[in-house]
């Protein structure tokens, strides 16, 4: 099953579990041009220096929050539309934030606002294509393959590249889990 298939599926099963996935999600869009990827990736580059998270020890642990900041700014600045992917990232030996639709319901029934939510959060843009700028930051870390600058955390999969080992599997698509949960808040200034 291709990257594609498995978000059409996560954004149904969204609404399964009772969440309003972004409405907008589907149908995807046409590819993005290799110029246009280059300007997203730069700009997350540079937004995550501006604010301080210069190199995998700084990114780890954060995807919610970096990737919740960065949707609307790349809508906002590069006018393309991403969707916040919320799920686990898979080999053969190892699972990255293992996730299920069984903990996924028994989260949205009793939070635990006080435990780290076991899930990897990610864009997945407008074609269908991942952007992760924590992932590999974390992997990094877990792995003790070195604190590496910013600009070499940033993963970027195409929508028609196949990826047999160490894919991204998508649960949910939209951000009310993470509000419902408690794991994000937007706080007025």
């Amino acid at each position: 099953m291709n990257y594609k298939t498995r978000f059409v599926t996560a954004y149904h099963k969204s609404s399964e579990v009772g969440l309003e996935p972004d409405c907008q999600a589907l149908p995807f869009k046409k590819k993005l041009s290799k110029k246009k990827v280059q300007e997203i990736r730069q700009f997350c580059i540079d937004y995550l220096y501006s604010i301080g998270l210069t190199k995998s020890s700084e990114l780890a642990n954060k995807c919610i929050p970096v990737h919740m900041h960065l949707q609307p700014l790349i809508r906002e600045h590069l006018s393309v539309e991403s969707y916040i992917t919320i799920g686990d990232k898979y080999w053969d030996d190892y699972v990255y934030c293992k996730m299920s639709y069984e903990t996924i319901l028994q989260e949205l029934q009793d939070p635990d606002v006080e435990a780290s939510l076991k899930a990897h959060v990610w864009l997945t843009l407008r074609d269908g294509s991942v952007l992760d700028c924590t992932g590999e930051a974390h992997m990094d870390l877990l792995f003790n393959r070195g604190d590496h600058h910013t600009h070499q955390c940033i993963a970027y999969i195409p929508s028609d590249k196949p990826v047999s080992d160490g894919y991204y599997r998508p649960y949910l698509v939209g951000s009310e889990f993470l509000k419902r949960v408690g794991a994000f808040a937007i706080v007025p200034a």
